[in-house]
C-alpha cells in the first residue's frame, strides 16, 4: 500500500514539475519585448517665405519608445514642394519637449542616417523666438556655401536617440507632445526651415501627429503574467502535498 502511494505521489510530483517547467519555459518565451510607442509628426502646413509655398509634406520627425529612451528619425521630403525645391534644404528643426526630465548635450547620441548630425548640432531651450513659436530644442544643419555636398536635401533622414542627463530617468514619446502656440497661428509640434527655395527661406509647421501604439508600461509584460501563473500553480501543488 506504502509503495502504491509512494509510485502515485512520484507521478503527482512529476507532472507538478513538468508544469513548472513549462511555465518557466513559457516565461522565457514571452520575455519578447512589446510593440514600441511611435509618434509621427507630419511637417506640411505652409507658414512662410516663398509665395509659391503651398500645404505639402516636406518632412515627417517620427519618435519611438525605447526603454527610456525615445529614438527619432527625421525625414527629408521637400521634392513635395516640386521646382522650388530644385536646390533647397533644411537647414534646421525645431521641436518640443515638457523640460522634464532634464536634458543634455550627453542626452543625443546614437547618431545615424544619411544625413550625420552630432550633440553639438542641438540646442536645448535656446532664448528667443522663432516666427512666434518658443520650441524647446532645435537642430542645426549645415548651410553654407562653400560645401553644397553637406546639405540635407530631398530624400535623405537623420537618426538619433535621446535620453535623460541622469541615464536613469524615463524619457517618454509623450513628452515631445506639447503644442507651442504662437499669436494668430496654429498650435505646432515641430518647424523646418528650408533654405534656397529660389532664393528664399521657407517655415513649415507640423500640428498633427498620429500614434500607433500606447507607451510601454501600460500593458502587463507577458513575462509577469506567465510568473504570476506559475505561482498560482506552486501553490496548488504546496496544498496538494498537504493533503
Amino acid at each position: 500500500m506504502a509503495t502504491t502511494t509512494n509510485i502515485e505521489t512520484g507521478k503527482k510530483e512529476g507532472n507538478m514539475n513538468r508544469l513548472i517547467a513549462g511555465a518557466l519555459t513559457g516565461a522565457v518565451l514571452m520575455t519578447v519585448p512589446l510593440a514600441a510607442s511611435a509618434l509621427v509628426i507630419d511637417i506640411n502646413t505652409y507658414l512662410s517665405g516663398n509665395s509659391d509655398g503651398s500645404n505639402v509634406t516636406v518632412a515627417k520627425l517620427t519618435l519611438t519608445q525605447n526603454g527610456n529612451s525615445v529614438d527619432f528619425r527625421f525625414e527629408n521630403s521637400i521634392g513635395n514642394l516640386g521646382t522650388i525645391a530644385n536646390n533647397a534644404f533644411i537647414s534646421g528643426l525645431l521641436f518640443s519637449y515638457d523640460g522634464s526630465p532634464l536634458l543634455t548635450s550627453s542626452s543625443f547620441a546614437n547618431f545615424g542616417g544619411t544625413q550625420l548630425v552630432a550633440a553639438a548640432d542641438f540646442g536645448i531651450n535656446p532664448p528667443g523666438k522663432d516666427a512666434g513659436y518658443d520650441f524647446y530644442l532645435d537642430l542645426h544643419y549645415p548651410a553654407s556655401n562653400q560645401n553644397p555636398a553637406l546639405r540635407f536635401t530631398d530624400g535623405e533622414y537623420s537618426t538619433w536617440t535621446v535620453s535623460a542627463a541622469n541615464g536613469i530617468s524615463a524619457v517618454l514619446v509623450s513628452d515631445f507632445t506639447i503644442l507651442v502656440s504662437a499669436n494668430g497661428k496654429p498650435d505646432s509640434l515641430a518647424m523646418v526651415h528650408i533654405q534656397g527655395a529660389e532664393g528664399d527661406t521657407l517655415k513649415y509647421i507640423g500640428s498633427g501627429a498620429t500614434s500607433s501604439q500606447e507607451d510601454p508600461g501600460t500593458i502587463p509584460e507577458p513575462a509577469t503574467l506567465a510568473l504570476l501563473g506559475l505561482g498560482m500553480a506552486s501553490l496548488a501543488w504546496m496544498r496538494q502535498r498537504k493533503k
